[in-house]
């Protein structure tokens, strides 16, 4: 809850903020129009916005996993973002250069019809057995028959040949058929408008970068930097996203700080793959199950990141949803629920997409409130506090129209918006202008962003409504803002207040 001392500060802050949005606009207060959005905030409204929100494991490391019973339950899922792809290689490339890319365009070609959008991880290494023999080799068998080293391993020993076949991550043969690999899967997918991101799953058990199920061999700095450079060379347009597992595996600290300065440096995002994971809650339990919060402190101001929770069937089966008598979460959670980690985990990783790793129709029958918390909480969250413009323009001149903002959302929001005004009179004016979100971070004070105004020459006098909304034109969509319906004049559009076009 919000302490007294806070509001007091947020409100001198507004008070600032307006006193600073009259002069920058040079005017006197009592002349100047204004508008105080603040009643009209409505923080239980689920917003659906672009570049953020939830999604689902639509193909999970198989392909009869968290399949749905009726497209409504990811149509009426409130925010779902876009599907996640995660398949093995073999999947995709059965034989050297025949491609099956239907098995994951008619998804796609599903999905992006009903608004959504997809995202990928392809995996080399997959748990499978002999029942599910593409899984078992999920690098293709034919790159181990042309020369590519590895084993069968479980759990650190070598097991039979029924076991899951594992490549040497750094054998040059292997290395070159992912390479082609990568480049004929990027020339297909990178930079498509309904691409989220793509993960670097190349390395390690289902794609996390480790080898936990399996060898259990540790890597060296140059093999996963080489993992790191493929797909940073054929992927030049889309987001990637790197697990945090992928850094830790590295057993040397400076290897890992040299790693992490990596990502950074190429601009890629994070995701956890483990949170509410029963392994983590002995030692990160008051972190919220989140071994390296520093690795997402340091990346989201840059990058977006990830927040993938454990199988939620596991997590409440083994009682750490809901406390249950000896489960990992009674024992260490100090009197906190699952949806209390949850929530610790999603302000840590300041993550904008976010996944219950499950069936959607069992988590949000469970979690109708929560994930409407979630969705608004998950990467940005802009509130408007308050407006102010000049009390009349004239024809050919410009004015400013100032607007406070402030992100209550756990991260930023990492492509430029378009503020648009409009004036609705006896002619309607329409403006753009960059709206500045990308300077609205997280937990800093509100933000007062002046827009200028031109009138045409040609405007004709009288009084108008002063309107405005936020778009995200690239995602070809408004950006839906916690406010009333009494605020709300279609379109998108709210109304902030009259203007009059002097003559």
């Amino acid at each position: 809850m919000t302490s007294g001392a806070a509001l007091r500060r947020a409100r001198v802050a507004l008070m600032a903020a307006v006193a600073l949005a009259a002069a920058g606009a040079g005017l006197r207060p009592a002349a100047a129009g204004t508008a105080d959005l603040r009643p009209a905030w409505d923080a239980a409204r689920p917003l659906p916005n672009p570049d953020k929100g939830w999604y689902h494991h639509y193909l999970d490391n198989a392909t009869n996993k968290y399949l749905l019973e009726r497209d409504e339950e990811l149509t009426s899922f409130p925010g779902m973002d876009h599907i996640y792809l995660r398949l093995a290689w073999a999947w995709l490339e059965p034989e050297e250069g025949r491609f099956r890319w239907d098995r994951i365009d008619e998804p796609i070609a599903t999905w992006t019809a009903r608004g959504l959008g997809a995202a990928f991880r392809i995996s080399c290494k997959e748990t499978s057995n002999l029942s599910d023999p593409e899984q078992r080799f999920a690098t293709p068998r034919w790159v181990r028959d042309a020369g590519a080293r590895g084993g069968h391993y479980v759990r650190g020993a070598e097991a039979g040949t029924d076991a899951p076949w594992e490549p040497d991550f750094g054998d040059p043969v292997f290395l070159e058929k992912l390479d082609r690999f990568l480049a004929a899967f990027a020339a297909r997918y990178d930079g498509q408008p309904w691409l989220r991101y793509v993960d670097i799953g190349s390395f390690g058990d289902w794609g996390e970068g480790h080898t936990w199920a399996g060898s259990r061999k540790k890597y060296p700095y140059d093999v996963l930097a080489r993992h790191v450079d493929l797909h940073l060379r054929h992927f030049r347009r889309s987001q990637l996203i790197v697990s945090d597992d992928f850094v830790y595996s590295l057993a040397d600290p400076a290897d890992r700080k040299r790693m992490h300065e990596k990502i950074l440096a190429a601009g890629i995002g994070y995701r956890d793959d483990s949170i509410l994971v029963d392994g983590y809650f002995g030692g990160h339990a008051a972190a919220c199950t989140v071994r390296s919060p520093e690795f997402f402190r340091d990346a989201a101001p840059r990058a977006p990141t990830v927040l993938e929770l454990g199988h939620y069937g596991t997590v409440k089966r083994l009682g750490n949803w809901t406390p249950r008598p000896g489960s990992s979460l009674e024992r260490f959670g100090s009197g906190r629920t699952g949806a209390d980690l949850l929530r610790g985990a999603l302000e840590l990783l300041q993550a904008t997409w976010i996944g219950y790793h499950g069936y959607a129709r069992e988590w949000l029958a469970d979690n109708p409130a929560l994930t409407v918390e979630l969705l608004n909480r998950c990467g940005y969250w802009f509130f408007p506090h308050c407006a102010e413009w000049p009390d009349a323009l004239r024809p050919g001149a410009t004015g400013t129209v100032a607007i406070v903002w402030e992100n209550r959302g756990v991260a930023r929001a990492y492509r430029p918006y378009t503020l648009r005004l409009r004036l609705d009179g006896p002619r309607r004016i329409e403006v753009s202008r960059p709206a500045g979100n990308t300077r609205w971070a997280p937990g800093a004070p509100p933000s007062r962003e002046a827009y200028e105004v031109a009138i045409p020459a040609d405007a004709p006098a009288g009084d108008y409504e002063l309107l405005f909304k936020l778009r995200a034109d690239l995602a070809g969509r408004d950006v839906a803002l916690p406010l009333a319906a009494t605020r709300e004049a279609g379109d998108g559009f709210h109304r902030l207040g009259r203007i009059r076009i002097a003559p």
